[in-house]
């Protein structure tokens, strides 16, 4: 599965082949037991446009370790003409080895949050040391014989926050107590692009995110390296989305041996074994936060190698290998001003993030193509490529209004239907691609069913009958539309009451509420999940139901039901008439916001 997902990747980015860096070994540690306070050492990083990896002094203050089960910490002081220029610890900073008489001690991780800007904390190596052991079920073969392959082949075509209570500046040994201290300001720096104000929001309630800004650094170079090879103190980025929309973070490097890397001393999702991107960076400068944070302005690069472990200490990954991936397009087009644009980003192959990136990337296509939460009409079509369903492929078109930032609204059935595909219990499912169709206008295209006319009254069971709907849109002229019914081969004697509505009557604040969630019975089977979603009512649909609630059927009616179903289909047949039922729905060009009734006369069979 994952080998189709890597070779479909290379096939769509552009491999890009640069000359390799200079390659790097694990240094010598110092364990975090043999350190003191008092002791001095360095710290390196990049601050600045040169990519150059410069050094600031660091010296031990203290330590802090409550034992198992604890996070242990060196808190640091910093200083040198470095760190002066940059105006202290800056975000981006993340996984900046730090070195005493030569050896790797750990990776500066948080700061003093808004206290003193030149006090840090430091990861120790040996935390991080363990992502290198920990299981990788997530794991991909070397792609890059693949990825030389698929070039050929398409030559044509491409802390912890201590808020220190202490009253001077007096070394410490070892904090005992820290009752005090609460979780430190990790430094590393969200990075974001593509994405606008209304696009960010919604990652930030899906995701959870806090304090997600778009980043202010300019657009770097994008693709694939290969034998990419970093060292110590390099800029590095880790992403989720790459692409027209990225999402991800930048750090520094703590450490690399062969094609292993470990960076930014903490976590960037906290989800454990992980399958993300792992790119270069690069610095464009950075930004003095005085007492509060400052930030180094950066973007990630060319993506090269993978991020597997994101734990608690840092993060691992593995250059030269790459993550399984989602690509997605997204085209817009807007009605009134015949303008149309498509957005390419590729995700990140991960099952519990896959359904709300994929809607974020549809629903900030939509926003930025917009330009406004008015009122609006918006027609979604999305095509999902998958082995979840037997043709390959799950379709699924749907219109939708609301007053305000109908995106809302619009992308939700897009994030159940992904939801679905990635919720399959007994194995996973491939999503090879999914390409999304958007048009919208700024207007209301909304009507009310204000009359239904059966062409007859009487009818027998399995009998097909067309109903007339006259439909009363916003503010336009009466229109009509010819609906089928087919009379169910069950019917009983006597009145049988039909209602006629939309699709997919849900309340927009109800359908925001259930976003992505899978209300359909859990004791149904995964194909037929997918099939009852599929078959669900569109909005703007004419439907026709029988009406009414639907009572118990004892033993004795249902006997019934079935000999009086064999006589109808048998008199059909006797009189060349088809038993087939017609589809009893019809689209429009509205969505239908009201029911209608009528009552028509079953003749006995």
């Amino acid at each position: 599965m994952q080998r189709l997902f890597v070779k479909l990747f290379l096939i769509v980015m552009l491999i890009i082949f640069v000359a390799p860096l200079k390659v790097s070994a694990m240094p010598e540690i110092l364990p975090f037991d043999q350190l003191k306070s008092g002791m001095s050492g360095k710290a390196y990083t990049v601050v600045d446009g040169s990519g150059k990896i410069e050094n600031f002094d660091v010296k031990i203050i203290g330590l802090t370790d409550e034992g198992k089960g604890s996070k242990r910490m060196i808190i640091a002081q910093t200083s040198g003409e470095v760190i002066k220029r940059t105006g202290g610890i800056l975000q981006g900073m993340s996984g900046s080895p730090v070195y005493i008489d030569g050896k790797l001690i750990g990776a500066l991780s948080a700061m003093f949050k808004e206290m003193d800007p030149y006090i840090a904390f430091i990861t120790p190596i040996e935390s991080m040391l363990e992502l290198w052991t920990l299981p990788d079920p997530k794991a991909q073969v070397n792609y890059f014989k693949i990825a030389k392959a698929a070039e050929e082949e398409n030559k044509s075509d491409e802390s912890e926050e201590v808020e220190q209570e202490s009253k001077d500046d007096s070394t410490v040994e070892t904090v005992e107590d820290t009752e005090d201290i609460t979780p430190a300001e990790e430094v590393d720096a969200l990075y974001i692009s593509g994405f606008d104000a209304s696009g960010i929001r919604f990652l930030q309630r899906e995701l959870g995110l806090k304090n997600l800004q778009m980043s202010s650094a300019t657009k770097p170079e994008r693709g694939i390296q290969l034998d990419a090879t970093l060292e110590p103190g390099s800029a590095l980025g880790v992403a989720i989305i790459y692409g027209d929309f990225s999402l991800g973070a930048t750090g520094t490097v703590t450490a690399v041996d062969g094609k292993r890397l470990l960076a930014f001393g903490h976590s960037f999702t906290h989800s454990g074994n992980v399958n993300y991107f792992m790119t270069d960076a690069s610095v464009i400068g950075s930004v003095s936060g005085g007492t509060s944070n400052g930030i180094k302005l950066a973007g990630i690069g060319h993506i090269i190698g993978r991020v597997n472990q994101d734990r608690d200490s840092g993060i691992a990954g593995i250059l030269g290998t790459f993550p399984a991936v989602v690509p997605i397009t997204v085209t817009v087009h807007d009605n009134a001003l015949n303008k149309e644009e498509t957005y390419n980003a590729t995700i990140a192959y991960n099952e519990s993030l896959i359904p709300k990136l994929g809607a974020a990337v549809a629903y900030t296509a939509l926003s930025k193509m917009a330009d406004s939460t008015a009122e609006s009409t918006v027609e979604v079509d999305f095509n999902i490529k998958t082995n979840a369903v037997a043709d390959g492929e799950l379709t699924r078109k749907n219109m939708f209004y609301n007053t305000t930032d109908v995106g809302q609204v619009a992308i939700l059935e897009l994030m159940q239907a992904l939801n679905l595909v990635c919720s399959n219990t007994k194995e996973e499912s491939n999503i090879f691609g999914v390409d999304v169709n958007i048009s919208f206008e700024a207007e209301r295209r909304t009507a009310s069913i204000i009359s239904v006319t059966p062409e007859k009254k009487s009818v027998k069971p399995g009998e097909t009958i067309n109903l007339t709907v006259e439909l009363q849109p916003y503010r336009k002229p009466i229109e009509k539309v010819t609906l089928p019914y087919t009379v169910p081969l069950t019917a009983r004697q006597g009145n049988l009451a039909l209602e006629i509505h939309g699709g997919a009557l849900v309340p927009v604040n109800q359908a925001i509420a259930n976003a992505g969630l899978i209300t359909a019975d859990s004791n149904k089977s995964y194909e037929d999940k997918i099939k009852e979603f599929l078959k669900t009512g569109k909005n703007n649909q004419l439907v026709v139901e029988v009406g009414g609630a639907n009572e118990p059927k004892t033993e004795k009616q249902i006997r019934q039901e079935i000999a009086q179903a064999k006589r109808a289909q048998a008199r059909l047949k006797k009189e060349g008439i088809s038993s087939k039922k017609v589809d009893n729905k019809v689209d429009t060009d509205y969505i239908i916001d009201n029911v209608m009734r009528t009552t028509l006369s079953v003749e006995k069979v």
